[in-house]
């Protein structure tokens, strides 16, 4: 099974911020992945999840814990590339209307621009 890793991409446009994931995304990565997300930032934040296969308990609630963080500090974020195994997650354990996801890169961008509109 591949390893876990996290990547900052490149800004692709002003005011958003993309981390990479990909791996099975456990209790191993919470702590860097939640290092990483707290870094102050007041961009909109895409969290690509589309090469992450596996997803337990203790990563599902680091994304809570952002979502929470965001919600907070009034910053928007997105989870995208969300496969099928992750969305079963989310339902089961109830938190899929709870998260923000979106299907597309367009969706993200589009929905970061309704935010900043807000």
């Amino acid at each position: 099974m591949p390893e876990f890793q996290m990547e900052w991409l490149p800004e692709s446009e002003p005011g958003i911020r993309m981390l990479k994931l990909s791996g099975p995304f456990t209790l191993n990565a919470i702590f860097e992945f939640q290092a990483a997300v707290r870094q102050p930032a007041q961009a909109f934040t895409i969290i690509d999840l589309t090469d992450v296969p596996y997803m337990d308990s203790a990563a599902l609630g680091s994304l809570l814990g952002m979502h929470v963080s965001c919600q907070r500090d009034q910053r928007g974020y997105t989870l995208l590339g969300v496969c099928d195994r992750l969305k079963t997650l989310f339902r089961v354990s109830g938190v899929n209307g709870v998260l923000v996801i979106t299907e597309s890169l367009d969706q993200a961008k589009a929905l970061k621009a309704r935010s900043a509109m807000a």
